[in-house]
Order: structure tokens, then sequence, then C-alpha cells
């Protein structure tokens, strides 16, 4: 069977994965949709009928489209229309749901020439993408230790982070660890060549725990220490935990691939999401919601035009029983990074093909990632409980960063919780005064905003709206770019008012005085608003980033606070 080096970027899309047709580097674009490339107008010809469905018979690409509940004239069902279903799902988010950041930057704290080492917590890390975004952001010159603890309630979410740490440290080949990073993390269907590492090295690695405690009983608890000459990955998970990991190497027994396709597709796919689905395709440039449809269909991460006949393996990590689908059913990899970044990664002439975008990205980084490995002094320490038991945990460690996710929203712990309980781990001023802890609102701005506010500020705001917008007469009472400009309100909200009132409501200032911690005004890690706008109308490019945020998973009201000891 032939073999696809899937690291090249750029592949001519005349590929077969059976039978080999062209096997060299795409360089010229189908020019009608702009997501697959090809060596030249032989190939072009040759693959035509494989891609026509996907280009001049695909009417997402069609720059006129419009959503199916207004062509057929009738209420959406987000409105509450007659086809409106409850609709369950699981809630996991082993991809993240709002863009990497640096929780380090160095250069705008202790500085680039920093030389003591680091403690990093993420007390609810999610997946791993904060911890390669960070460690890939350390100046190159830094060498001295660091240590990163990372704890998460979930425990598939934990052991995911701890198989994409270990794929990481047993390979040498930086290419071979990057692409089964990328796939062990964000593919639902894996290659059986990656299939074969996890039942191969890491199935050995945690076996041997697996062994050693048997005769436990479930809830005792074991800590495993990896080492890899300078590096080292500690796991400390109760026996039931363990057990746990060992099961997610292989799919689940009698999953099939074309059963898994059939569980997600009726997720991803559902009748009943169709207008939740067009809603959100009619805020996505044409080139981005063929190939939103294309992950909801395949959801192999890969450039649009490479083969996918070889993901036949469900991604045991992500497929937990024969069942059901995990994740929600818009779940998508590029919510985790920002999107001017994948936009600003290069797909060769393919400029539509966004997720091929994401796959160099990935590429790049996690390159870089497995190289500052191999090259530093550092520990993993991955721990499966809740916040509120982390410190039993960690102590008597203390950090120069923590990172706490948004369990600081009202609805999960709270900003007070999470001072009590996480906040008391930093770091003292006199052992480093740029210590800080940093939260995540994601619902701060909309527990202020209700349907009074709404309406109060809905002229207002409709207005701001449509001088990023070309406002163009309705098409009915459901016209979607109405509709669609209403969403868009959130991003030209007055944020600040509303956070201010919030953290008047949760009494923030009580906060300051019975922990004597205070929020930075002026913030070194990460801006406040990162994903809000920043351009007004009238400036140069103030449109194109409007409607990048309206395309994206974001609102532009997620708000970051950096807390530190008083000074």
């Amino acid at each position: 069977m032939a073999t696809i080096n899937s690291e090249r970027n750029f592949i001519c899309a005349n590929w077969s994965q059976y039978d080999q047709k062209c096997a060299r580097e795409g360089k010229f674009a189908c020019k009608n949709c702009l997501l697959v490339l090809y060596c030249g107008s032989d190939c072009q010809r040759g693959h035509w009928e494989s891609h026509r469905s996907d280009c001049r018979k695909n009417p997402l690409l069609k720059p006129d489209w419009r959503p199916r509940w207004e062509v057929e004239h009738r209420v959406p069902t987000f409105i509450g229309g007659p086809r409106y279903q409850a609709y369950n799902h699981q809630r996991k988010y082993p991809w993240g749901n709002v863009p990497a950041f640096d929780l380090v930057n160095l250069a705008s704290n202790e500085g680039v020439h920093y030389s003591k080492g680091l403690d990093l917590l993420f007390a609810a890390s999610g997946d791993i993408r904060n911890v390669i975004k960070t460690v890939v952001s350390l100046p190159d010159t830094f060498r001295s230790p660091i240590r990163i603890y990372m704890n998460d309630r979930d425990g598939d979410v934990v052991g995911r982070n701890a198989i994409i740490l270990l794929l990481a440290l047993v390979e040498d080949d930086d290419v071979v660890a990057t692409e089964n990073i990328i796939h062990l993390w964000y593919s639902v269907f894996i290659p059986q060549s990656l299939q074969d590492v996890l039942k191969g090295k890491i199935h050995e690695l945690v076996r041997d725990i697996c062994t050693k405690i048997e005769g436990k009983s479930p809830s005792a608890v074991l800590g495993k220490t990896w080492t890899f000459g300078s590096r080292s990955l500690r796991l400390v998970l109760t026996k039931k935990q363990w057990f746990d990991l060992l099961s997610s190497l292989e799919p689940p027994a009698g999953l099939t691939f074309e059963r898994a396709r059939e569980i997600r597709r009726n997720v991803t796919l559902a009748d009943q999401r169709l207008d939740f689905r067009e809603r959100k395709y009619f805020a996505q440039s044409p080139g981005l919601r063929a190939s939103s449809q294309k992950f909801r269909e395949d959801g192999v991460l890969l450039p649009f035009g490479t083969p996918r006949a070889s993901f036949t393996v469900p991604n045991p990590t992500i497929f937990r029983d024969t069942n059901s689908w995990p994740m929600k059913d818009d779940a998508d990899p590029l919510y985790g990074w920002k999107m001017s970044e994948i936009y600003g990664s290069s797909s060769g002439a393919a400029t539509n093909d966004i997720y091929g975008k994401l796959v160099v990205l990935l590429r790049d980084t996690l390159k870089h990632f497995h190289r500052r490995l191999n090259a530093a002094d550092i520990s993993f320490h991955l721990t499966n409980v809740n916040a509120e038991d982390l410190y039993n945990y960690v102590q008597p460690a203390t950090f120069d960063r923590i990172e706490v996710s948004n369990i600081s929203d009202a609805g999960y712990l709270g900003m007070p919780q999470t001072i009590a309980f996480i906040g008391r781990m930093l770091k003292e001023p006199e052992d480093n005064p740029h210590a800080t802890l940093v939260a995540l609102f994601l619902n701060a701005v909309d527990e202020l905003y209700d349907d009074n506010e709404k309406l109060k500020a809905l002229q207002s705001e409709m207005k701001q709206v449509w001088s990023y917008m070309t406002p163009s007469p309705p098409t009915g009472p459901y016209d979607a770019k109405v509709i669609i400009g209403d969403i868009a309100t959130q991003q030209v909200r007055d944020v600040n008012t509303h956070f201010d009132r919030y953290m008047k409501r949760h009494n923030f200032a009580k906060i300051v005085e019975l922990f004597e911690m205070e929020f930075k005004k002026q913030h070194t890690i990460i801006d406040p608003w990162p994903h809000g706008l920043k351009k007004k109308p009238h400036q140069k490019g103030a449109k194109e980033e409007f409607l990048m945020l309206l395309s994206s998973g974001l609102s532009g009201c997620e708000r970051y606070m950096e807390w530190r000891y008083k000074r």
C-alpha cells in the first residue's frame, strides 16, 4: 500500500490512498474554490469527477448562498419554529473553546534574560493548548528548569493530555511526533500507524502501572513518574482512573469505523440543528463554510485536498463507548487558536483552505514544542481532582503563574472561591513580584445583559453594527443578515461598563480586602478583552476584523483578569 508523507504541507489533490495517481507537490489551486491544490492541469482534469461535488456543485461556495429557513419562508428553529426539537448532547471540551495564550510573557514581566526556574499551574487546564503555547513562547535563550502542573476534573481530558505528552516524549522524530499529536488531539479517526503507537509504547507504560495496582481498591491513589533524560512526566490517579486511561488506548470493542461515523454525524449533522448550522455558516466566508461542513462530515484535520482513506480507526480517546459522541455539535479545532494566526499561516495557493492553514500552524507550533522539550529541563505533573482539592496534591509547591480558565465564572467556583482555594498557591511578592493568577470570565457580561438591557441598547448597538456591515433591504421577517446583525451586537457592546457592574454585584472589593490580593489595572500577560474589536469602523482593516470575529466561535465579551498579592 502506498503511503502519504502527510507532513508535507501542500500535496497534489489527485491522490488515491490505495491507487496512487500523483505524489507531487501541489502548487496551483482550483480557481473556482481555492480549496485544493494540483501539480498541474493534467491532474486537475483527472481529479475533476471526484472534486466536482466539493466545488461547483457545492451550494455553500456560492457568494449568494442563503440559509434554508429563509429560502423556505419559515420560522428558523432557533427562534422556536415548528420543527424545533429538544437537542441532547454531552458537553465535553477536548478541543477548548477560546484561543491559546502564553501564560508567562517574560518580556513584559520578569524580562527575557530571567534566569530562575518557572513554576506554572494550570488549575483547570482543559486541553493542552495553553501549555504548548506557553512553552513555545519562552525565549530560545531560556534554559532554566520549568515545572508545569496541570489539573482538570474531567478524567478523559487529563488522560488525553498525558497521552499527548507521552507521544512527544517517547518519539525522537519531530515530524512523526507532530503528526501523531495533531491527529490524536483533533482527528475523530486516526490512521492505523498511530493506533499501533498507542497499543505499543504508550500501552506498555500504562499497563505496567495497572498490573502493579491490580489488587488495590478502586479509590486508591497512585503516582507514577516517567523520566526521559532531563524531562519527566508525573501522573497521579486513582486505580479506576488508571484503568480508564488504559482503556482509552484502543477503541471500544465492536465499534467500527462506519458505526463511529454514524454516531458522530447524528450529532454534527443532526436535522434538528440545521438552522443553527446555517446561521453559523451565513456569518462565514464561502470557503470557511464549505470547509466547516467537510469537517462536520469526516472529522479528520487535514488540508482539504489530502486523502482521508487511511483514517479509519475511531479515535479511542474520544469515542469512550459505542453509543455516544461526547462533544457539542459545533465543537471545532479552530476555536482553540487565534483566527488571525490561522489566517496568517500559508496554505499555498489554496487560500480558502482554513483547516489546511490550521494544520500548518499546528505543525509549526508542535515541532517547536517538541524541539524545546528535547532541550529543556522540564517536568510535568498531572492530576485529576476538583480544583477545590488541588492544594492538597501540589503543596508545598507555589507558582509564578496560575491559570484557572473560567472556573472563576459565578456559575462555577466564582472569583472568591477561586482566590480562596487556588490563589494561596501563588508565590509571594518577595519570591517573585511578577507572580500572577489569570482568571477568565466567559459569562459575566451575559449575566448582566438581560432582555431589558438589550432593549435599551438595541438601537445604538445595531447602528454600530451597520457601520461595519453593509445593510440591505430585508428579504422577509427572518432575513438572515438581520439575524446575524443582531448576533453581532455583542461585538460592539459596552463591555467595560457591564463588567464594572459585574464586579460590584459580586463584591470584588471584598475579595481584595479578605485575601490581600488585588487585580491588576494594567495587564502584563494577556489583554483584558483579547478578542474584542480593536479598530473603529473608519479604520483600515476594521471590516475584515469585524467579519473575522463574527465568523469565529467568540463574542468579544470574553474577559481576563490578572490577580497578584497586594504590593
